[in-house]
């Protein structure tokens, strides 16, 4: 899978995301919730609202160190098949890693979790020893 085509399902994995997220707050909150500017401090968030809601943090915070070293990749023409199979990997392991995390199952999410980081070092790994 090339860096390019990580970055974009990565994109859409997001958004798939911050969808779920937006549609369980107006089912749970009711619609005019999100357009409140006086919004109750405190409201009953529901344990699976609460799950979609800290998987799409934890979403946001994987950009952080995984764009980065996929738009290099994808920047300086990286061609390692290891590395692109890690790329594939990013993916698969950010889309499990989500729907685990809103199952509730929090030890079964921990190697998804891990599948997601790791190739990302991975990656970063055969940039720098690369030469580029």
């Amino acid at each position: 899978m090339t860096y390019t085509t990580t970055l974009i399902l990565f994109s859409v994995l997001t958004l798939i995301m911050l969808t779920v997220e937006i549609m369980t707050t107006y089912a749970t909150q009711g619609f005019g919730f999100g357009f409140s500017s006086n919004r109750a401090t405190d409201v009953k968030v529901p344990p699976l609202a609460l799950r979609i809601k800290r998987a799409y943090q934890n979403q946001i915070e994987s950009a952080a160190y995984g764009v980065p070293v996929l738009a290099v990749a994808a920047i300086v023409g990286l061609e390692n098949a290891n590395a692109e199979t890690a790329a594939l990997i990013f993916i698969l392991g950010r889309a499990a890693f989500a729907v685990l995390y809103y199952s509730g199952i929090f030890w079964i999410r921990v190697p998804a979790f891990l599948m997601g980081t790791l190739s990302t070092l991975y990656i970063a790994y055969v940039l720098l020893t690369s030469g580029m």
